[in-house]
């Protein structure tokens, strides 16, 4: 984990300079793609899944994700992905953000987006903290 953290802390520095900004950002780019397949497997094992990075704590639990079915439409659906599903979306409404409301959080090939906007130092300290803690 420690070449991924240091990988990703240079992709903060790389894709967006100082990180402690406090303006808002809609969606960043994913920083390091193992947060996704983290943030899966430990959706696997538990719904809700601590997640902490400093003195910053952030809990996420699984909402939904969308794929292509075989119909060729995009269904949604409530339960984990299994290891075959072939993810478009994932979201997770995520606690940790702001003091009294939760964040929808979703995941897409590139870019992770909050719903409503956070400030960018959290959406990157959330990734911090997710492949910080890593799978449980």
């Amino acid at each position: 984990m420690v070449n991924n953290l240091s990988s990703f802390e240079s992709e903060v520095k790389n894709n967006y300079g100082r990180s402690d900004m406090d303006f808002p950002k809609g969606s960043i780019k994913i920083l390091d793609r193992s947060i996704v397949e983290i943030l899966i497997k430990n959706a696997r094992k538990s719904k809700s899944v601590q997640y902490k990075s400093g003195d910053n704590v952030y809990t996420a639990t699984f909402s939904t994700f969308t794929k292509l079915d075989d119909d060729g439409m995009v269904g949604v659906y409530g339960d984990v992905p299994q290891d075959n599903d072939d993810v478009r979306e994932i979201t997770f409404l995520v606690t940790g953000f702001h003091a009294n409301w939760d964040t929808e959080i979703t995941f897409s090939k590139e870019y992770m987006t909050a719903m409503p906007e956070r400030e960018l130092k959290h959406l990157i300290n959330f990734q911090r903290a997710v492949l910080a803690t890593g799978v449980l």
